[in-house]
């Protein structure tokens, strides 16, 4: 018996990248049909570490270009953007480990807040170049995309349960033979495993999927109005 074709986005919100392909799925979903998604928190950090991989900020030249493709692919996809000053200083004294569990324990709670969450850490980190690393940013994150017990979810991501679903997720992530992120895996009708590296391969999976081809909303109104 075939079932739905299933996407599984594991990201971490410390990576630019997967905020772009974040909100990139976020448009397709409403264009593509009878297609489900699941959002998989992993720590990039011990993905990068696992395969020796390492952060195009190590680069500079590399550095330089990211920032630039990815102001590139932001206006492109109307997603806001802001290249931050400090990230390199903060990836070396902080962790996402944190923020990740949160999601991890609003997801328990309701899906859709833990969406609004991911997106509220990449809007600071990315776009208004501010910490998402300890508990007075996720305060602010939380107090904004409406959660109540905001107290209560930040004690409560704090507990081993959530420490081991990072781990599981992250383990999964190695184990599906990511080294970055996002990591993609396209799981078909037929049951098969497709993996995909990185926010611009949309056009490939839903050429998988038999899906329309990926557009943001100006070029897609664009066609729509030529009909």
């Amino acid at each position: 018996m075939s079932k739905l074709p299933r996407i599984d986005y594991y990201f971490d919100v410390i990576s630019p990248y997967s905020y772009i392909g974040f909100e990139i799925l976020h448009k397709l979903k409403h264009q593509w049909k009878g297609v489900s998604i699941r959002y998989i928190p992993f720590f990039l950090g011990a993905i990068m570490n696992e395969t020796g991989n390492r952060s195009p900020g190590m680069l500079p030249a590399k550095a330089a270009m990211s920032m630039t493709d990815l102001r590139r692919t932001a206006k492109f996809w109307n997603i806001p953007f802001t290249p931050n000053p400090h990230f390199m200083d903060w990836i070396m004294k902080y962790r996402p480990t944190g923020a990740l569990r949160i999601l991890l324990a609003l997801e328990e709670q309701d899906k859709e807040l833990m969406l609004r969450a991911a997106r509220g850490f990449w809007l600071r980190l990315w776009f208004r170049s501010e910490k998402i690393f300890e508990n007075s940013d996720f305060e602010e994150v939380l107090k904004a995309v409406g959660v109540k017990n905001v107290q209560e979810v930040i004690e409560k991501s704090k507990e081993e349960k959530y420490i081991k679903m990072l781990m599981k997720n992250t383990k999964e992530g190695v184990s599906l033979g990511a080294y970055g992120a996002p990591w993609i895996n396209v799981l078909t009708a037929d049951g098969e495993e497709h993996l995909f590296f990185g926010s611009d391969r949309f056009h490939l999976i839903a050429d998988l999927l038999q899906q329309p081809q990926p557009l943001p909303d100006k070029l897609l109104f664009n066609q729509k109005s030529k009909l």
